[in-house]
């Protein structure tokens, strides 16, 4: 009777250990060094503290998107980039993905996914996104493409448009091997 009490307690423990009410991935760890800590003066005058709020927000947006500045241009840099085409035609779409490089290329995916594409309307909002919503393998893939070789991925028209009201969109096709970058856009009409 004491085990079990003792596993349930432990149990409720574990479940409550990290939780908060504002439970965010995206939410970045505040600086110890902030302006306000720099002064050493102690303000407790309630009414600022909208104010002083609101620059705290503006301040972490401000953090959040120079820290994802930072690291796009990492995974920028740490990427060898391929040479890669879309074109439209037959009611197809062709993402073709060719190797530039001086070498030959060793080409992983993590799962199943070689590829994805995004579908942006006039606007530049996402509307769609062909992995959403699709399962992969989750088995390692490792290709060797040598220097000057293809791969080509295809996607109908029909899928690509299906949901999709009248209007001008752009398709924008990724290479989802994490260690070389490859994407291309193409524009087409949805009548």
């Amino acid at each position: 009777m004491k085990r079990i009490l003792l596993l349930l307690t432990m149990l409720v423990l574990l479940a409550a250990c990290g939780t908060t009410q504002n439970n965010s991935a995206q939410e970045l760890p505040e600086e110890t060094d902030s302006e306000e800590n720099q002064g050493g003066s102690n303000n407790n005058n309630n009414g600022d503290d909208n104010e002083a709020e609101e620059e705290n927000s503006n301040g972490e947006e401000q953090k959040k998107d120079t820290t994802r500045e930072r690291f796009e241009d990492n995974t920028n840099e740490n990427q060898a980039e391929l040479s890669s085409s879309l074109e439209y035609s037959d009611d197809t779409f062709l993402f073709t993905v060719k190797n530039n490089l001086d070498e030959d290329a060793e080409i992983t995916f993590s799962s199943g996914k070689e590829y994805d594409y995004m579908v942006y309307d006039a606007e530049g909002v996402m509307v769609k996104q062909h992995s959403e919503g699709r399962m992969y393998t989750q088995a390692i893939q490792e290709i060797l493409l040598p220097v000057g070789d293809t791969l080509t991925y295809t996607a109908n028209y029909e899928e690509v448009a299906s949901g999709l009201s009248k209007g001008e969109y752009t398709i924008e096709f990724v290479f989802a091997d994490p260690n070389h970058y490859a994407s291309a856009k193409e524009t087409f009409q949805v009548d």
